[in-house]
């Protein structure tokens, strides 16, 4: 076996909202590894974004490096692209390996992935940590928001759909195929109560940044520029827009 590093080896063994946001970001873009040539059993986590492997790295209590995968060019028919720089952060212990098998993590489950039985008091954390894994925040025009979901398996993506559906009280999405992938998305009227739904309870500020900025501005860009349809005048009367740093629409 290789060298022993820090970490808390039962930090996925009880519920918090840290460790259910971890789950869901493991869920979107991390992989089991049962490498039983080193006697290891591994979970890499993969991101393009360090500062989220950061925090990660942190409430896990991880002495592990974050390993850097250097830009590189590819072709695919007949087009040039290029992979961004990536980053993983390979953690080898045996009873996080093992806790995750339980929780419904399992090698090669990218395809066949089936929602997780989350707690529904951590469903907005897990949900928040699937959408930084694989998921996007888009703003256009500073008036139109969108959230999308991704994942290779149709399973998983009915299952958050409907959780979503239930939690919130909004339509139950169809799931539709994008290129290898599929994927829901939530426009705006569905988009603004689903994120303030997952960033309400944040104070650990254990989200992506860039995603949540996004969401900011677009709420900042309503309030101040005056108009505010009815729809999101009502969400502001359901206490919406409550939590450590709420942001009050201009009625």
């Amino acid at each position: 076996m290789g060298i022993k590093y820090q970490i808390n080896s039962s930090f996925f063994k009880t519920w918090t909202s840290e460790m259910a946001y971890v789950l869901g970001f493991i869920t979107a873009d991390g992989s089991l590894e049962d490498a039983s040539y080193l006697r290891g059993k591994y979970l890499r986590i993969c991101s393009s974004d360090i500062e989220i492997l950061e925090k990660i790295k942190a409430i896990m209590n991880s002495g592990h490096y974050i390993i850097v995968t250097k830009p590189k060019e590819f072709l695919s028919r007949g087009k040039k692209y290029v992979w961004k720089e990536k980053y993983m952060l390979r953690i080898g212990d045996h009873a996080i390996y093992n806790d995750l098998i339980k929780l419904g993590i399992t090698p090669h489950k990218s395809k066949t992935i089936q929602f997780l039985k989350v707690p529904s008091e951590f469903l907005p954390h897990f949900i928040r940590g699937y959408l930084d894994g694989d998921g996007c925040v888009n703003l256009y025009n500073k008036q139109r928001l969108s959230v999308t979901f991704t994942s290779g398996s149709k399973l998983f993506l009915e299952g958050l759909s409907q959780v979503i559906s239930s939690s919130l009280n909004i339509n139950n999405h169809n799931v539709f195929a994008n290129n290898r992938a599929f994927q829901i998305k939530y426009s705006t009227k569905e988009a603004v109560p689903l994120l303030k739904y997952i960033y309400s309870d944040t104070t650990d500020k254990l989200y992506l940044e860039r995603k949540h900025r996004i969401f900011s501005d677009f709420l900042l860009s309503r309030s101040n520029n005056g108009v505010v349809p009815k729809w999101l005048r009502e969400l502001s009367a359901k206490q919406l827009f409550t939590g450590p740093n709420p942001v009050h629409a201009s009625i």
